[in-house]
């Protein structure tokens, strides 16, 4: 099995990636680290790897709007597997640069703001520069010493340690509760909802009045407990918006479809995005 993953090596999301092989007890598994979230999806659906591995939202910055968007139009995948991480955020730098310089901070963007006080308390002075990953910022801080004005990472300690760089603060994200939740995605239809897992769905309703205290009425004349709701810009029509939402802790799985079979004919758009086991973080 290969299992596709947001990288380069060093990331969050490989680390992710890697909890989520651990689960699958007797498979031979493969890593492909690939540049972008999209790519990701497209190798799950071109049969390039068999599953995905994508950041979905984090505890201090939200959804990760590009894997929401995407899941919702762009691709027909399914999650079936959910985990939360926590994420230790360091500040590291090249060993060539020796004091410790900085007047310049790469990582990536949820990262920067992430750690966002740290940075204005310390080097309020720096640049900050968005890159693709984390782990990116890292191989790009590698190459530079002083030469390059003091240029840091913001990233894990693994990336730290493929990419031999120095670690100059640690544990520096502003919530030390900080945790990021990714999702194994699949072309096989997770849909069905079973007991002990959650349900995702996507949906749009009627530019009218009411229209969505209809819908989340549903949800409560089933007693269904939502735990998650985002709304995204829908493409193409301005100021109108598709609902993304997550359910849990139901005990009928036939009620739960029931339930989405109710919401289905009350929208004009109805996503089933899967119903997914969630795994505990690794200790």
């Amino acid at each position: 099995m290969k299992i596709a993953y947001f990288g380069p090596e060093g990331t969050f999301t490989e680390q992710a990636a890697r909890c989520f092989a651990g689960s699958m007890d007797g498979e031979d598994i493969s890593f492909s680290p690939l540049a972008s979230i999209e790519d990701v999806f497209e190798a799950v659906e071109t049969g390039a790897a068999d599953c995905g591995v994508v950041p979905i939202e984090n505890s201090i910055e939200g959804g990760v709007n590009t894997t929401i968007d995407t899941l919702i139009f762009d691709a027909d995948l399914f999650i079936s597997k959910q985990l939360s991480l926590p994420v230790v955020q360091n500040m590291m730098v090249s060993k060539k640069n020796a004091d410790g310089r900085v007047s310049k901070i790469l990582s990536h963007p949820q990262a920067l703001a992430q750690c966002r006080k740290f940075i204005n308390k310390h080097y309020p002075d720096a640049v900050t520069e968005a890159s693709n990953s984390t782990a990116e910022a890292a191989r790009i801080t590698a190459g530079c010493g002083l030469e390059r004005g003091g240029t840091a990472a913001i990233g894990s300690k693994n990336s730290a340690e493929i990419y031999d760089l120095k670690i100059i603060h640690e544990n520096i994200q502003d919530d030390k509760n900080n945790m990021t939740q990714f999702v194994l995605l699949t072309k096989t239809d997770t849909s069905a909802p079973m007991i002990g897992r959650k349900t995702s769905i996507a949906f749009s309703t009627e530019h009218r009045p009411g229209e969505l205290y209809k819908i989340l009425d549903i949800f409560a004349l089933w007693d269904l407990n939502m735990t998650k709701i985002m709304s995204r810009p829908t493409k193409g029509r301005q100021w109108e918006y598709v609902f993304f939402i997550e359910i849990e802790g139901y005990e009928n799985a036939a009620d739960v479809a029931d339930a989405l079979t109710m919401i289905k004919r009350k929208t004009v758009f109805f996503k089933n995005l899967g119903s997914y086991q969630t795994l505990a973080p690794p200790q």
